[in-house]
């Protein structure tokens, strides 16, 4: 299209050059015959002068025809031939990448927690007086002996309720959020920092493909503060994911979580960032 333009616009000045009589025009006949008066007009730039309208006119001509021939060429062989251009349009599919993500892990529900038993309590068993004309084998519980212990419909012997309740062992693990006290890196989060960046070692496939990005690792810090249950929680790439979980498996022991005092299990979220410098 821009070369259609381009030769239109010479046509135009050159029409406008022809049509143009006055002294300035290196083209007027007027001027080419005073200035080659007395010399030969049958060749040299007379003859350029006075030819130069109409072979830019030929040239022009020719060339609109050779442009609308090779761009009308394809279409007429393909009318000719019967072949049908096809068109294929790209089309556009949203893509929801939260159906790739990993599904969460459904952690069974604690055990139930059974009620200790009841506390017996020390008693005797307490015998209404009824008069009757029968031998009673066992005499009625006495006074003395009520002040001492609880009169009941039974007798039995009690438990010592000053003896401490047994201890009732939950193995539960808790979310970061829920436990009072949260577990820690030794030196907290900048030494944790610190042997990230030392110990995570880029793998060579994804440095050369420039694949950067953040991988979650989920793991949980035992009653000791030793790392457990290292799983990948959100990834990136086979090569990011395996160097990231490996890391945080060689991470020396925390301070563990507490609740009420006492050590507890607690599950944690770690990102490790992978940035090419």
């Amino acid at each position: 299209m821009e070369y259609v333009i381009f030769i239109a616009l010479l046509l135009l000045l050159s029409l406008a050059m022809t049509m143009d009589l006055s002294w300035n025009n290196v083209l007027a006949l007027a001027r080419n015959n005073m200035v080659f008066e007395g010399r030969h007009h049958d060749y040299g730039a007379f003859v350029l002068r006075k030819e130069y309208v109409r072979r830019l006119l030929m040239a022009v001509v020719g060339s609109v025809l050779f442009l609308g021939i090779a761009v009308s060429l394809p279409m007429i062989v393909a009318a000719l031939s019967g072949d049908e251009t096809v068109q294929s349009e790209k089309k556009i599919v949203d893509v929801n990448l939260e159906l790739f993500e990993e599904e969460k892990k459904e952690e069974p529900p604690p055990p139930p927690v059974e009620p200790p038993p009841p506390v017996k309590i020390e008693s005797v068993q307490f015998t209404q007086l009824e008069a009757v004309d029968e031998v009673v084998e066992e005499p009625p519980v006495i006074q003395e002996e009520l002040a001492e212990t609880n009169a009941s419909t039974v007798t039995q012997e009690g438990e010592d309720i000053d003896a401490p309740p047994p201890t009732v062992v939950e193995d539960v693990t808790f979310e970061l959020s829920a436990v009072e006290e949260q577990p820690e890196f030794p030196g907290g989060l900048e030494a944790l920092y610190k042997f990230l960046g030392k110990n995570v070692k880029y793998p060579a496939m994804e440095t050369d493909a420039g694949i950067q990005g953040r991988v979650f690792v989920e793991f949980v810090v035992s009653n000791d503060g030793s790392i457990t249950d290292v799983v990948l929680k959100r990834g990136v790439s086979g090569g990011l994911d395996k160097e990231a979980v490996r890391v945080v498996k060689t991470m020396p022991k925390w301070s563990p979580g507490k609740m009420n005092g006492k050590p507890v299990k607690v599950r944690y979220i770690l990102p490790v960032n992978f940035i090419l410098r």
